[in-house]
């Protein structure tokens, strides 16, 4: 089932501040967009934009034993740094948040918006892209944006979104997280979501 949008956004603008808030609208905009554009369900899109960092905030080191509890597996970046848990927070409470079901697809969406996976499905990727590329987000130039929504396929989109975000880990000496190098080696060798 997909949740109430109306109701899912007032949750979200409870729990995030206010800057947070409009970098959701901007995610879900940018959502509704791409499904459009490759065939995916625009509700879906639409409700795991404004939702996926409903739990940033919430992040805390019990989260780990939470999270696991729930049956996802934590990565090793993720316990470094819980606040990276935060798509899994927001998987773990999607159904209760919603009082409805909420369908796996939108579960796998929120849960690795931020460090990616090969099983993340193309709603995921969708939020991946929303998520680095909406209309707020100042690290990027019009014309990069322009470059990320001008390539023909998702997959394309999150091989340069990740050759970008790369770079930016390297200069800071930064390790890339091994789950996104997982997903970007199975996106060169031709991988689909």
């Amino acid at each position: 089932m997909i949740p109430d949008y109306t109701k899912i956004e007032e949750f979200v603008k409870a729990k995030l501040k206010p800057s947070r808030f409009i970098h959701s609208i901007g995610v879900m905009e940018m959502s509704v967009l791409l499904a459009s554009r490759f065939g995916v369900d625009e509700e879906k899109a639409k409700v795991v934009g404004i939702y996926h960092d409903a739990y940033r905030y919430d992040s805390t080191p019990g989260s780990i034993e939470l999270v696991e509890k729930n049956g996802y597996r934590v990565w090793p970046e993720e316990r470094k740094d819980p606040m990276l848990l935060h798509g899994a927070l927001a998987a773990i409470n999607f159904d209760s948040d919603a009082g409805c079901a909420v369908s796996s697809d939108m579960k796998d969406a929120v849960r690795h918006h931020t460090l990616g996976h090969i099983s993340m499905g193309k709603l995921g990727g969708i939020l991946y892209i929303a998520d680095y590329a909406e209309k707020g987000r100042k690290h990027l130039s019009e014309d990069e944006r322009r470059e990320i929504l001008g390539k023909e396929t998702l997959e394309s989109m999150i091989i340069y979104i990740m050759d970008k975000s790369r770079g930016y880990l390297l200069s800071c000496g930064i390790e890339e997280a091994g789950v996104s190098k997982e997903l970007y080696k199975f996106l060169k060798e031709g991988g689909r979501l």
